[in-house]
């Protein structure tokens, strides 16, 4: 089946125009940071933002390194793409008049850099996986954690871009609670190290598995910006806690006590 836009394709496209997936991946980077600590302390505490925003753009390979062997600081290796972040973390908390981050917030460039962002997710996840199998080739489950972090690297390393900021809440991690984000990127691993691996049918497989991939990020981003968050893997989610995890049999039991 030919598509407008095969997976080679689409993977390619950060590659094409890297200015402009960067931009946008440092630009969100540096809004998730400001949101979470307020602009009163990115005034007061400059250096803790922008360490904060270099570790939230940067996270993938800051907490991929050291898993694949290679230094934890050659995520900053590129001089080129810090100073790109640091322009970004300058322009949304202390651009004059606060345009940038007017302008970045407003839905008409958010909505288009959101688009922009989620492709290069996609693509991260793969990179990951791609990276994960050089290292460890045969191993599933490294190149499935692997990808996962890459694809959200922000998200797992959160807990740390706090610290930075002096503000510590150990009880809120990935681990112990999940955001849609971590959700699909694992899900995406798990489904293209299942295709890599031959475990597909054709139908499902290739360019339309990695366009169902895209599709469901940009879905989720979307309606989240727009004010709609969804989680499509509730559902799922609720069949698993009752037949898995006890949910079903617990209320059988409370059924019987009472």
């Amino acid at each position: 089946m030919d598509f407008p836009l095969s997976r080679s394709e689409l993977q390619g496209l950060p590659s094409a125009y890297p200015l402009l997936f960067d931009l946008a991946h440092f630009l969100l980077a540096a809004l998730a940071v400001r949101k979470e600590v307020g602009m009163g302390f990115t005034r007061s505490r400059p250096l803790a933002t922008w360490l904060a925003t270099l570790s939230a753009s940067f996270a993938g390979s800051l907490v991929a390194n050291p898993l694949l062997g290679k230094p934890v600081l050659a995520a900053l290796s590129s001089e080129y793409n810090v100073l790109l972040a640091t322009i970004c973390w300058w322009g949304v908390c202390y651009s004059p008049g606060d345009i940038v981050y007017t302008i970045a917030t407003s839905k008409v460039v958010y909505l288009p850099v959101c688009v922009i962002k989620e492709i290069y997710r996609a693509k991260k996840v793969a990179g990951g996986i791609a990276d994960a199998a050089k290292v460890f080739p045969g191993h599933e489950l490294a190149m499935v954690a692997i990808g996962t972090i890459k694809g959200n690297g922000s998200g797992v390393i959160k807990p740390v871009t706090r610290l930075l900021c002096g503000v510590w809440k150990p009880s809120s991690t990935e681990i112990l609670d999940m955001s849609v984000t971590t959700k699909e990127c694992l899900a995406a691993a798990i489904l293209l190290v299942l295709d890599q691996s031959g475990f597909l049918p054709p139908p499902v497989s290739g360019s339309l598995l990695y366009l169902i991939i895209l599709a469901t990020f940009l879905l989720t981003k979307i309606s989240s910006a727009l004010g709609e968050p969804i989680d499509p893997f509730t559902p799922f989610e609720r069949v698993v806690q009752s037949l898995a995890l006890g949910e079903l049999w617990q209320a059988e039991r409370v059924e019987k006590v009472e």
